[in-house]
């Protein structure tokens, strides 16, 4: 079962020979007022580059030890004030990129107080975060704490996206304690039915009308004298596998595209949920390549035609 959070890390103390974490399992009983899951904690302690264990690397990655079919989250943390603890991740990076578990973060801990070390501090920090882009992770500053806009920070942040995962084996809680056979109730959850397909409608009409636009203009403009018209019921492309190449997602990656976007859109705050996961992705989308955008918009917009053929 799918529903693991992987924390890798080096230990402080390492060298007062103090307790290895590395194999411990933490249960834990993630409870939001929708649901409910049974998750763990997987710890592994990282070193040095030059004190890697290779075999316990190939470990991780080798399909036989099923380590990639349970992991969804990476949780790696290490030290701000000690840039090479940063360098740590390198080595699981072939392990993240094979398995692609839903949440990858990397947190950031320890700050100084004194004013130089701030500054570089900060430095090493944007260092920290322009990688992170690049390679598909969020970067978490554990220490941050003022939030703006309800936007999460810092522990709260990790803890939100934990939260937000569907997790596989969660189980939903009742929508709300009223009587679902009194008329009123029918009525109401009628009228909301009816705006939330609207609605649906109305994301799908422009995110498709996004994707033909991108087609459109990536397609190579041979005459530049002429003034092209384009039609966006009308794909520029002969078909969608010119454009999307080999980033067509498989069978099973547009089954879990398509429960991460709708698996509780029939919820009865489903649709705040699906807009909340096409901004999560939208915001995912930005770090990525240039495959990996198209792989994942293929992914999204055949979630949503599935979607459609089945209202």
């Amino acid at each position: 079962m799918r529903n693991k959070i992987l924390v890798l890390g080096r230990r402080d103390d390492v060298s007062k020979g103090s307790e290895d974490h590395s194999g411990k399992i933490v249960p834990w009983k993630i409870e939001t007022k929708y649901y409910t899951a049974q998750v763990e904690f997987w710890i592994d302690e990282t070193v040095q580059k030059d004190l890697v264990d290779t075999e316990v690397i190939k470990g991780y990655e080798n399909e036989e030890s099923g380590i990639g079919n349970v992991v969804d989250a990476v949780l790696f943390v290490f030290r701000k004030d000690q840039p090479s603890t940063f360098d740590d991740i390198h080595a699981y990076l072939p392990f993240i990129r094979t398995y692609e578990p839903s949440i990858i973060l990397a947190i950031g801990t320890g700050k100084n107080e004194a004013n130089d070390a701030k500054n570089k501090l900060h430095t090493s920090e944007d260092a920290f975060e322009s990688w992170c882009l690049e390679n598909g992770f969020e970067y978490v500053d554990a220490e941050e704490e003022r939030e703006e806009n309800d936007e999460r920070v810092g522990l709260n942040r990790v803890l939100e996206a934990l939260q937000s995962n569907m997790w596989e084996g969660m189980v939903r809680k009742p929508l709300n304690d009223k009587d679902p056979h009194s008329e009123e109730h029918e009525s109401y959850q009628e009228l909301y039915e009816g705006i939330k397909s609207i609605f649906m409608y109305i994301i799908c009409y422009f995110f498709f009308k996004s994707i033909a636009q991108l087609k459109f203009d990536q397609k190579d403009n041979k005459d530049d004298s002429m003034t092209q018209l384009h039609d966006y019921n009308s794909a520029p492309f002969d078909n969608d596998d010119e454009f999307f190449k080999d980033a067509l997602p498989s069978q099973k990656e547009l089954e879990s595209m398509y429960n991460h976007i709708f698996g509780d859109f029939d919820d009865e705050d489903g649709l705040d949920k699906v807009l909340t996961r096409l901004n999560s992705l939208r915001e995912r989308g930005k770090t990525l390549s240039d495959k990996e955008r198209r792989k994942l918009a293929a992914s999204v917009a055949c979630s949503f035609g599935l979607h459609v053929g089945d209202e």
